[in-house]
């Protein structure tokens, strides 16, 4: 038996005309042709009556979205001008449609492995309520991700990331394998890369999906990493220093918090986050949903959140949250549920991941601006650090053993060996934020 498990990410897109730019959300679909229902429900073999009944307009019906998956599938168009390092033609980009046919015994829905997203036994797809709650992008992926299953690709006990050191068959050894990791994300990059009649914020969710789970779920990553330095500018600008490059980033018109990601940043807004792309403009200013970090964690936690950060720490990737009512919160990914609270003894005056000395972590600030250390292993407060925070500091950011503040002032300063603090070499502006940010060689970031 074959599982999907849950840190699986998220998708959008599809419809009719093969001219047409594809939609990339549920409700932009028109209603699925009654003679194309019966169709894809003949080709995959699906229990209708297990995902409710046959209906053909209704977005919020898993039938229906179980249609527009397919429809996207079927209908999307590729050309074969251009490369990207995930792309090594695991199948071919006119066959997604018959392959996944090939590839399927049988669709139905249940919920009888909470864990998992879907899983396959024997080319029978079971569609989890996990799948349920996925955008357009996730759930495509979710089911080539399964077809794959149906040759015989295995997986294996994860190394690193959130699954690392569990007895959970999670990972791929590496890229070259070909198993269902890779089949994903070869579409991710295709989509991404080569696509022609997708849309541009499609295309975005596809780049953000494959670096999102590209540099976890494989032991030997196919993907390098390398450090930058995003800011956001009083005119809720994004500006990404990348080495030498300083490059405009389209930013959420969201009110929240500046965080880091795995795949790179997002705008936490207290129930939710909204992802900020790296790699290139929409031309838009859409609000995507954070569905690729373990942001999308927030989506199913029923309590109120006022901080919440997702940060590695040895190969190993953990989130914490901040609850209205000041108690810390963690995820146990090997059990799949969140640990007991933690009672903080003070009101925290604010929360951040890096602290003048260097170190990283989780760390709450008193009134006081005293600094506590938040022990993601013992799931304890340590006693204040033996220095504070600086009032004068909004935030600090970690690059390549460089540490960079953000000072109220709206200026980026840099720490030097010697100690001395003195105004950074990046231009002059008036920020708002600054966090460093995790960039992946498998896609160029472009202007």
């Amino acid at each position: 038996m074959k599982f999907i498990f849950i840190f699986f990410a998220m998708s959008y897109s599809a419809i009719s005309s093969q001219a047409q730019e594809l939609p990339y959300i549920d409700n932009q679909f028109a209603c699925t042709n009654a003679a194309e229902a019966n169709q894809m429900i003949a080709d995959f073999k699906v229990n209708v009556s297990s995902f409710g009944g046959l209906e053909l307009c209704n977005e919020k019906k898993d039938i229906k979205k179980l249609f527009n998956d397919l429809t996207i599938i079927k209908n999307g168009r590729f050309t074969n001008t251009g490369s990207n390092l995930f792309i090594r033609n695991f199948i071919a980009s006119d066959r997604y449609y018959d392959w996944m046919k090939s590839m399927t015994r049988g669709m139905n829905r249940g919920n009888d492995i909470p864990a998992a997203t879907a899983y396959n036994r024997s080319g029978h797809f079971t569609m989890q309520d996990g799948w349920t709650k996925l955008s357009t992008l996730g759930r495509v992926g979710t089911v080539l991700h399964e077809a794959r299953h149906t040759a015989n690709y295995a997986h294996t006990r994860c190394k690193h990331g959130p699954y690392m050191n569990t007895n959970s068959a999670g990972c791929d050894e590496d890229y070259a394998y070909g198993g269902s990791h890779a089949v994903e994300m070869e579409y991710y990059a295709r989509v991404s890369v080569l696509g022609q009649n997708f849309h541009p914020v499609f295309k975005a969710m596809a780049r953000l999906m494959a670096v999102a789970r590209s540099n976890f779920v494989f032991n030997t990553s196919p993907i390098q990493t390398r450090e930058a330095l995003l800011a956001i500018n009083s005119s809720n600008q994004g500006v990404l220093f990348d080495k030498q490059n300083v490059i405009q980033r389209e930013v959420p018109n969201a009110k929240g918090t500046l965080k880091r990601t795995s795949y790179g940043a997002a705008i936490f807004t207290g129930p939710q986050a909204y992802s900020i792309e790296m790699y290139g403009k929409t031309g838009l200013p859409p609000l995507i949903l954070d569905t690729y970090s373990y942001f999308k964690l927030l989506l199913s936690l029923d309590k109120q959140i006022k901080d919440f950060e997702e940060f590695d720490t040895n190969q190993k990737r953990y989130v914490v949250g901040l609850t209205e009512a000041n108690k810390l919160v963690s995820f146990n990914f090997p059990l799949g549920e969140w640990n007991p609270e933690v009672d903080v003894n003070f009101t925290p005056h604010r929360s951040v991941t890096t602290v003048e000395t260097g170190a990283q972590g989780y760390f709450l600030i008193d009134s006081n601006m005293d600094i506590y250390k938040y022990d993601i292993s013992t799931k304890k407060l340590s006693a204040p650090l033996d220095f504070k925070w600086n009032p004068e500091y909004i935030n600090i950011a970690k690059v390549d053993n460089h540490l960079f503040i953000l000072k109220n002032d709206g200026k980026i300063y840099e720490k030097l060996a010697s100690g001395n603090i003195e105004l950074s070499r990046f231009p002059a502006a008036n920020y708002s934020n600054l966090v460093s940010v995790p960039l992946y060689d498998g896609f160029e970031v472009t202007p």
